[in-house]
């Protein structure tokens, strides 16, 4: 008799919480790092940040891809090995204060392996859960995640203070004893089409499914939405809202916290509904969220703004991994689950960027102005999702206990 995805899932949450924690111990403090201690301007930090989110975007894809082929475990295996070899030598060339150039190519690197991980994560999920448990799987992997950032930020703070290097050996430290967790504890999952090549041009055939690249558009949008919340939001807060960058650091913790406290009982009491309508009231609470940062002043306000939209969080963030894995052909789902998260993080890539542009040339004339437009793209994508579900079968769309993919979980051999 197999265990039940709850006991088969548990493992793979602790795993993400070590990872996440160790991570986000030096991670946030990395531009800190290059520009206070190294020196570099904020300009050449920003392009650093960049190469990193854009080779992760490639990474996802890639992930999912060889997920299917080799399997998501050892994919995950081999992802966060590499990034501890990455991290590790991270921390030695700032002991060594050798050239920031090979620190930044590293960081991109490092960051590419990681990607890896993701992907195979979400595949493994997707191959672990029937499809009427995803919803809920998804959510309890966002909240491991979380509770990773609530931790691993505040105790680097205090150990930033003291010394850089020690806080990247530890997150090199953390990735190791991921990978005995994921080694031994982790259920391993075949490979589905363990016969195939590798191919890029393989992997962009997703893009030949209509349907799914609408779906992959909508994530896009929405991932420009959902990715105002920590620089853009950061610098409206202190420049126009009167906060300080205490109180910034707190709106964070909120976040964090309501994601923890609220995720797996929203994600259960919504997994009888449409996913095209949950995911449409997601975005709406979205835009609803991000109109109030536009016009809150103070921190209650603020706080208030940035509750709503951890509601659209923690209602869209599970929605997509879940419908992305409904809509993928049972031996695709590696490579539709990478070309959706690449579509997804090259939003959330991007949306920095242009958050930052409306921040210099709008906020000056009115300071809500960047705040309504990100509002009126989470109602414009809303709409897309809600137009989208007329289009999906029943199990596509979440209402189905059954449907293809339904008992897809295929262990490895021991």
């Amino acid at each position: 008799m197999k265990p039940s995805i709850r006991a088969r899932l548990w493992p793979l949450l602790v795993s993400q919480c070590v990872l996440v924690t160790g991570l986000s111990l030096s991670y946030p403090f990395f531009a800190l790092y290059l520009h206070r201690v190294r020196g570099l301007p904020m300009g050449l930090v920003g392009a650093a940040l960049s190469a990193m989110l854009a080779a992760t975007t490639v990474g996802q894809a890639l992930g999912g891809e060889l997920s299917d082929i080799l399997g998501s475990k050892g994919v995950m295996e081999a992802s966060v090995g590499a990034r501890a070899m990455m991290v590790a030598l991270m921390a030695w060339i700032m002991a060594r204060e050798a050239p920031v150039g090979a620190l930044i190519v590293l960081h991109v690197l490092a960051g590419f392996c990681g990607s890896f991980y993701d992907s195979a994560v979400r595949c493994w999920i997707a191959a672990a859960s029937c499809a009427r448990d995803r919803l809920v799987s998804y959510g309890k992997l966002r909240v491991a995640v979380n509770l990773g950032w609530v931790v691993g930020p505040a105790l680097g703070g205090m150990m930033a203070e003291r010394s850089y290097p020690m806080l990247f050996a530890v997150s090199a430290a953390a990735c190791l004893v991921c990978l005995g967790l994921v080694r031994w504890t982790v259920a391993p999952i075949s490979g589905v089409r363990p016969e195939s090549r590798f191919s890029w041009r393989e992997i962009m055939s997703a893009a030949s499914d209509r349907r799914f690249l609408r779906f992959c558009l909508f994530s896009l949008l929405i991932a420009l939405v959902m990715a105002q919340l920590v620089v853009s939001l950061s610098i409206h807060a202190v420049r126009y809202a009167g906060l300080s960058e205490a109180q910034v650091g707190l709106l964070f913790t909120l976040n964090g916290l309501i994601v923890v406290l609220t995720q797996t009982a929203i994600s259960k009491g919504v997994r009888r509904l449409r996913l095209s309508a949950v995911i449409a009231a997601g975005c709406l609470l979205y835009a609803a969220g991000y109109c109030g940062v536009g016009f809150a002043a103070g921190f209650p306000l603020m706080a208030a703004a940035v509750a709503v939209v951890t509601l659209g969080e923690v209602t869209v963030s599970p929605g997509l991994d879940t419908m992305a894995a409904n809509l993928a052909p049972e031996k695709l789902q590696g490579r539709y689950l990478g070309f959706q998260g690449l579509a997804q993080q090259l939003g959330a890539a991007c949306g920095p960027l242009l958050g930052g542009l409306a921040l210099q040339y709008l906020s000056p004339r009115w300071s809500a102005a960047p705040w309504l437009a990100v509002a009126v793209l989470g109602a414009l994508t809303a709409w897309g999702f809600h137009s989208f579900g007329r289009e999906l079968r029943p199990h596509e769309d979440g209402l189905h206990d059954a449907g293809p993919g339904e008992y897809a979980f295929v262990e490895a051999p021991t």
